[in-house]
């Protein structure tokens, strides 16, 4: 279950926006509820430019400048100083390429990621020394590289900070720190990654945007999109120029590698879910300068190999994250007390340190709840996490950094490393952090608006077309259709994915649900649904249809939103943790009644929350006290339960005798929890 954040436009404004400026509506609409009203801001939006502000009005661009054209002239020796994800190798490869290109004396460095870890660290500026270089430029990382690059002044070396990561109270002693999350800095975009900052720093060293923007481009773009910072302003002009110039790329490598990838037509979705997870697969379990390659050979033969290397290293990785991911699945299964915690904190040896981000992403999806997965090897052990909007976890980290060595991230994602000594204490500490707030945020689906089936016509989706690139910042546009009458469900591909026949009206449609077998699809044929989709075009025998693919379905009448908090009320009292919201929570005689005859009547083996309260027709059963009520009937011996997640399995037991249920222990127990709760307030 989802919460469903349904905007709604304002009817006046898109009234004015198709009189004044001639829009169609649809369009009006679009633009409406994503806050592109004025005229200035839409012209922006829409426009084909690739002009980016002045690079100098970053704080420090000149000084980063000076020193850097000073290097290239007196012919001292560079080192580029980046980072093994996407974002880190494209900064890398485009500040070096462009550095080469004006005869500097330049090299490129990027830690590896299981034995160095993340930005800069002493062994590797003395390894750098050892090569005789003069000055670092960091990109991607380096604005919480304090004693780091102190260290590196004292052996004569200058560093020049390039970085997109907020920087603490302190900044580096440094030449020069680029970062537009500097207090200090005024200049008029922030949201750069670290390869957009590169792409900011070679036009300023180059005078010339144009020719920059035409040879660079491609890789910002690819960086950009890979790091999920927001689609809008000066990054969407980068994406914009990079996918305009990747048809026509003369990288061999990244050529290669879009080919080996399967990729028809590149856009912001194949970059996010099939390049970059190419590029990374090589930081994550071989060596980055791998994925390095693709932006810097040029030779077609190795451009090749390198590409059909890091395919195969993709789909290692892709094997691994899979069986880590099942690995977790069967640690709840078997004990389902994890699963109640409001951060999940899993634990275990032999898991992989570079994928673990990626699970903990796929775990947080799953749960709706945030998620930190934690590799043990030897005493020192690395974690990963992933958040739910709204719950702020590198907060969450910090207060609980008493337990930890090395930690950072931003509300979405953390990383850190921890004592496998302290784990179980920073499991019970971050929840208790969690605990503090009286509800945790929802896992939600932001829907654009919703649309009457009678009126879609394929122009909406050519429409979709002028608001790309989509992507974080600017999602691809989701939208309601409800109270739609399921009448069949269609298998395809044995069974992989279904065909959602449904109608409203006069309208009939065919919805998509891809990786669904009939099996796990929870409602029946005959339900009325809301579908939130993403509108496509098909075109077949020459005719183009409109094609609809669903992210979520909920029924029509049920309140996603009441019965996901009161989940939330039922995880904190399995976990012995009693609230107030206990004062309404005993089941009743009639309310075990209607439960009991509902699971007689439908005897199925299989349910959902949400369908299974549905049929039980009972306004005043909400989801705490279903699951409390199946616990009992499975603990007197009525039913053979098991949840997992939305997803209930339950086998009704016919037994000859009377059961009394107020002499159940879990029954008992609820009922004394519920006093004493009361007794406290």
């Amino acid at each position: 279950m989802k919460r469903w954040v349904i905007s709604k436009p304002d009817k006046e404004k898109v009234r004015e926006l198709t009189e004044k400026y001639g829009l169609l509506t649809f369009t009006a609409v679009l633009l409406t509820i994503r806050g592109i009203t004025e005229k200035e801001d839409m012209e922006r939006f829409f426009s084909e430019s690739d002009e980016l502000s002045d690079p100098f009005l970053l704080k420090d661009m000149d000084k980063a400048v000076r020193r850097i054209k000073k290097a290239v002239t007196t012919g001292e020796k560079i080192c580029i100083y980046g980072d093994y994800d996407c974002d880190g190798i494209t900064a890398t490869a485009l500040l070096y390429s462009y550095l080469e290109s004006v005869f500097a004396d330049v090299m490129y460095y990027i830690p590896d990621r299981n034995e160095e870890g993340y930005g800069m660290n002493k062994k590797a500026v003395d390894k750098l020394k050892q090569q005789g270089i003069e000055l670092i430029v960091t990109v991607d990382n380096g604005i919480s590289a304090i004693e780091e690059i102190a260290y590196a002044n004292t052996l004569g070396i200058d560093v020049v900070v390039t970085d997109h990561h907020k920087p603490q109270d302190i900044i580096p002693r440094a030449e020069a720190v680029v970062n537009p999350h500097r207090t200090d800095d005024t200049s008029p975009y922030e949201d750069f990654c670290g390869a957009g900052l590169a792409l900011k720093l070679a036009i300023a060293l180059d005078g010339e945007a144009v020719s920059v923007m035409e040879n660079y481009a491609e890789v910002a773009a690819i960086g950009t999109v890979a790091d999920l910072v927001p689609l809008t302003g000066e990054n969407r002009t980068i994406v914009k120029a990079g996918l305009k110039n990747i048809p026509n790329t003369e990288r061999t490598g990244l050529s290669s590698l879009i080919d080996v990838s399967g990729i028809e037509k590149v856009n912001a979705g194949n970059i996010a879910f099939r390049i970059a997870p190419r590029i990374n697969a090589s930081g994550r379990l071989s060596s980055p300068y791998d994925a390095l390659k693709v932006f810097l050979t040029e030779d077609d033969e190795e451009a090749l190999t390198i590409a059909e290397l890091l395919n195969r290293l993709n789909g290692e990785r892709q094997s691994i994250e899979a069986e880590i991911f099942e690995q977790i699945c069967g640690m709840i299964r078997e004990n389902p007390q994890l699963s109640y915690d409001r951060v999940l904190v899993l634990s275990s040896k032999n898991w992989n340190p570079g994928v673990i981000g990626i699970v903990s992403s796929r775990v947080t999806e799953l749960f709706g709840k945030p998620s930190v997965i934690i590799s043990e090897d030897g005493d020192i052990c690395k974690g990963s996490g992933r958040s739910v909007a709204g719950f702020s976890l590198v907060d969450a980290i910090f207060a609980c950094s008493d337990y930890l060595d090395k930690f950072g991230g931003h509300p979405m994602a953390v990383g850190f490393s921890i004592e496998k000594k302290n784990i179980d204490s920073f499991r019970k500490a971050l929840n208790d952090y969690a605990y503090r707030e009286e509800k945790m945020p929802l896992a939600s689906v932001k829907v654009d608006c919703k649309l009457n089936p009678e009126t879609l016509v394929p122009d909406m989706v050519r429409q979709l077309q002028y608001f790309e690139p989509f992507g974080y910042g600017n999602s691809k546009p989701v939208f309601a259709l409800c109270g739609m009458r399921l009448d069949k469900i269609i298998p395809l591909s044995e069974g992989k994915h279904l065909k959602l026949a449904v109608s409203k009206g006069r309208a009939r449609l065919n919805i998509m649900k891809f990786s669904t077998t009939p099996a796990e699809f929870p409602y029946r044929e005959g339900d009325v649904l809301d579908f939130a989709v993403c509108l496509e075009i098909n075109v077949y025998q020459g005719r183009e249809n409109m094609s609809f693919h669903v992210k979520d379905i909920r029924l029509s009448e049920f309140d996603c939103e009441k019965a996901m908090y009161d989940l939330q009320d039922y995880d904190a009292y399995k976990s012995g943790i009693l609230t107030a919201a206990l004062s309404d929570k005993l089941p009743a005689r009639e309310e075990f009644a209607a439960v009991y005859v509902c699971l007689r009547k439908t005897n199925r083996s299989v349910y959902y929350i949400d369908s299974l309260l549905y049929e039980v027709h009972a306004e005043t059963i909400g989801a705490f006290k279903l699951l409390m009520i199946l616990e009992i009937f499975s603990e007197r011996g009525l039913i053979e339960y098991r949840r997992e997640l939305d997803r209930l399995f339950i086998k009704v037991l016919h037994i000859g005798v009377k059961v009394n249920l107020n002499a159940s222990p879990v029954y008992i127990k609820l009922k004394e929890d519920i006093i004493h709760v009361g007794q406290q307030t």
